[in-house]
């Protein structure tokens, strides 16, 4: 009897737990014109305050904060037009009018950074060499061709045109944009970088720095 007593004291604890359990699943769903209750409060309910209200946290009283010099709201379009949308200030959206240099410093650093991304993002489609031929090509058959970065249209569109097709995409996304898997820095790395590219097919020997054809010996080559 001894030991009964004590399985029952043992698992009663259990049971109602369990029950406890089962009764608090059996409300979930339940319509309740009550507001719900809630333990832990945390955040749940707060003052809040109308545009024109007072509010005595702050020193001037107001409830409404005036916009904090030199910001920029979450999601706008930065204040660098040049820089975040590679057009020049008096653009227009029936008339974008595209930016013809690079406006970040081009250096070994961002052309390194403008070949890895470019390899990432770019090269599916376009290839290393960027004359269209990547794997998504070959898996097609040929059948999906992107732009061949090398072609008169191409060699001939501003560097703000390709920075805008970079971040926005072309052809209602035929080729998507990146603007949330690069920076601004990386998407203007990858436009000196494609601009690279399409030297290598048309550039000369004049085209070199003299110091640098110096440093190699081809000053004198034909």
């Amino acid at each position: 009897m001894a030991q009964i007593k004590c399985k029952i004291k043992t698992m009663s604890p259990i049971l109602g737990a369990a029950f406890l359990s089962l009764v608090l699943i059996g409300c979930r769903g339940q319509r309740s014109k009550e507001p719900p209750i809630i333990p832990i409060q945390n955040m749940v309910e707060q003052t809040s305050y109308g545009p024109q209200s007072q509010n005595e946290n702050y020193k001037d009283g107001r409830a409404y904060r005036p916009q904090i010099l030199e910001t920029v709201e979450f999601g706008k379009d930065k204040t660098n037009i040049r820089l975040y949308q590679g057009k020049e200030p008096e653009s227009t959206e029936q008339n974008p009018i595209w930016v013809k240099k690079i406006p970040i410093e081009i250096n070994d650093k961002v052309m390194k950074q403008g070949q890895i991304s470019y390899n990432v993002f770019c090269t599916p489609c376009h290839d290393y060499a960027g004359d269209s031929n990547g794997l998504v090509t070959q898996r097609a058959g040929g059948s999906i061709r992107p732009s061949n970065l090398h072609d008169k249209e191409r060699l001939a569109l501003p560097v703000g045109k390709i920075y805008d097709a970079i971040h926005n995409g072309v052809n209602n996304w035929n080729m998507p944009g990146f603007a949330s898997q690069l920076s601004v820095e990386d998407k203007w790395a990858v436009v000196a970088y494609v601009r690279a590219l399409q030297l290598t097919r048309r550039a000369s020997l004049e085209d070199i720095p003299s110091d640098i054809k110096a440093k190699n010996g081809w000053s004198n080559k034909k």
